[in-house]
C-alpha cells in the first residue's frame, strides 16, 4: 500500500488527491497544506508541523516536506501548481536523492515561465500557433503592435503570472493605450501576439521525459468573469469536457503533432521533462493552433476531467516515473462532465473583496450526484467551513448521459449552496457564470 503526497491547497490539487485515492493500491493521500475539503476525504489528512498546516508550494518549508517525506515513507510525490516547480522543489529532492516526484524541473517548467522559450521552441518545431513578436520592453511592443497582421492584438508578459496576465485587446489602439499599464503590472518584456478567433480548448497528459501520453478528452474552459465571456480575465470560473470541437482523433493528433516534440525536443538539449503537460488551444479556420504550454495541470479543467477517467490518476503517474509510460493508459468513461466555479462576490472585479463568510448547503449536496472540490475555503473559530479566497468551490458532475444532465446536476447544487449561504448571512456571499457549458451543447 502506497501513501502519496499533493504539494499545494487549490481545487486542482483537491482533485488531484481525490482521483489518486480512488486507486486500491493507495492507502493515504497526504496534503501540503490541503484545505477543508481534502482534509474531509477518506483515506486522506493534510499535514501539521508544529501545529500549523505545512504549506509544501512555500520554498522555505522544502526541508520541513522533505522531514515529512522521509518519516511518512511517502512513495510518491505530485506537485500541482507551477509556483513550486518554478522554484526548483523537483530539483530539491533530486538533489536529496528522492526521484519520486511528478513534477518537472526548474529549467524544464520555463516552458510555461518564459513566453520567449516557448514561443522560440514552436519556432524551431514548426508547431502551428499565432504570429508573435519578443519585445524586450514596451518600446519595442509599440513598434510591432501597428504591425500585426490582426484585427486585434494580444498582450503576453514572458513571465508567470498565475493564468491572469494575458491582454486580448480588440484593436491596435486598444493595445496601444493599455500598453503601459499592463508592463508595469506584470513585467516589461512581453509578446505581441496575432489575435487568433475560434473557440479555445486545452489538451492535457504527462510525460515521461522521452515521451508523452495524452488523455484523449479535451476541456474547455472559461475564463472571462462574467457571461457570453465577457469582462475581466480570471482564474477559471469553469470548465467542461470532452469538447464538440476537439474529439479525440484532434486531441490525438495535437499530442503527436504539437505536445510529444516538444517533449523530444527538450530532451534533446539535456531538459528532461517529466510532469504533466497542457497545451492551451485554438480552433482556428486553419485547424488547431497552440496559445500556450503550462507545466501543470488547469483549474478548473482538472475537476472535469478527473470525473472522466474510469481508474484515475495514480498508476499512470507511478509508470511515468519509472520510465514506463509506454505502459500506461487513459481510459475514459462514456458521457460527460463539468464544472461550475463558485466564486467570492467582487472576484475579479476589486482587489478587496470579503471573506470568512460561513458557507452553508454543503452537507445537504454531498449526497446528490455531484462532488463539491474546495479551492479557497478555511475552518473558523467556530469549526464551520468560510470562504477564504477568490475561487472558493468547484462544483463538480458527471453524467453518462451527457453534459445536459451533467450540467443540470452541477447547476442544482450551485444554486442550493448559494440559496443556502446568502440566507445564512443576509448578503450575496458567492458569483458564478450561469453559462458554463452553453458551447457544447450548441
Amino acid at each position: 500500500m502506497a501513501k502519496v503526497m499533493i504539494v499545494g491547497n487549490g481545487g486542482r490539487e483537491h482533485a488531484l488527491g481525490w482521483s489518486i485515492a480512488q486507486d486500491p493500491e493507495v492507502e493515504e493521500v497526504l496534503y501540503a497544506k490541503g484545505n477543508p475539503g481534502t482534509a474531509a476525504e477518506e483515506k486522506s489528512r493534510n499535514v501539521v508541523v508544529d501545529a500549523k498546516p505545512l504549506d509544501g508550494t512555500k520554498k522555505v518549508n522544502f526541508e520541513k516536506l522533505a522531514d515529512i517525506v522521509e518519516k511518512e515513507s511517502i512513495e510518491m510525490i505530485v506537485v500541482g501548481p507551477e509556483q513550486p516547480l518554478l522554484d526548483g522543489i523537483t530539483d530539491f529532492f533530486h538533489d536529496r536523492g528522492y526521484t519520486h516526484i511528478f513534477g518537472p524541473t526548474a529549467r524544464a517548467s520555463q516552458i510555461e515561465a518564459d513566453k520567449f522559450l516557448s514561443e522560440q521552441l514552436m519556432a524551431s518545431l514548426g508547431i502551428p500557433r499565432a504570429a508573435s513578436y519578443l519585445c524586450p520592453n514596451p518600446g519595442s511592443a509599440r513598434k510591432w503592435i501597428p504591425k500585426v497582421d490582426s484585427e486585434g492584438v494580444v498582450l503576453k508578459p514572458r513571465g508567470p503570472t498565475g493564468g491572469k496576465g494575458v491582454l486580448v485587446c480588440g484593436t491596435k489602439e486598444e493595445a496601444l493605450a493599455k500598453l503601459d499599464s499592463h508592463a508595469e503590472k506584470y513585467g516589461h518584456e512581453l509578446l505581441v501576439v496575432e489575435r487568433l478567433f475560434g473557440q479555445e480548448f486545452s489538451v492535457f497528459g504527462i510525460a515521461d521525459g522521452k515521451s508523452f501520453l495524452p488523455i484523449e478528452t479535451a476541456v474547455q474552459d472559461h475564463k472571462p468573469l462574467y457571461d457570453n465571456d465577457q469582462g475581466p480575465n480570471t482564474g477559471g470560473m469553469g470548465a467542461y469536457c470532452p469538447v464538440p470541437i476537439a474529439d479525440a482523433d484532434i486531441v490525438r493528433r495535437a499530442a503527436d503533432t504539437m505536445m510529444t516534440p516538444i517533449i523530444r525536443k527538450l530532451a534533446e538539449i539535456e531538459t528532461p521533462y517529466t510532469g504533466f503537460l497542457y497545451a492551451g488551444m485554438i480552433m482556428t479556420v486553419e485547424g488547431p493552433k497552440v496559445l500556450e504550454y503550462n507545466c501543470r495541470l488547469g483549474d478548473p479543467e482538472t475537476q472535469a476531467l478527473v470525473m472522466m477517467l474510469k481508474s484515475g490518476l495514480y498508476q499512470p503517474i507511478k509508470l511515468a516515473l519509472e520510465g514506463r509510460l509506454h505502459e500506461a493508459l487513459f481510459p475514459l468513461k462514456e458521457g460527460a462532465a463539468c464544472c461550475v466555479v463558485m466564486a467570492s462576490d467582487g472576484y475579479g472585479e476589486r482587489e478587496n473583496f470579503a471573506t470568512g463568510f460561513p458557507i452553508s448547503g454543503l452537507k445537504e449536496t454531498a449526497a446528490w450526484h455531484v462532488k463539491v472540490f474546495h479551492a479557497g475555503t478555511a475552518i473558523d473559530d467556530k469549526d464551520e467551513v468560510v470562504t477564504a479566497s477568490g475561487r472558493v468551490l468547484g462544483v463538480t458532475s458527471y453524467s453518462e448521459q451527457g453534459l445536459a444532465e451533467a450540467l443540470e446536476q452541477a447547476y442544482a447544487s450551485v444554486q442550493f449552496i448559494d440559496a443556502a449561504t446568502m440566507g445564512a448571512n443576509n448578503r450575496n456571499v458567492f458569483h458564478y457564470r450561469t453559462d458554463i457549458g452553453a458551447k457544447g451543447l450548441k
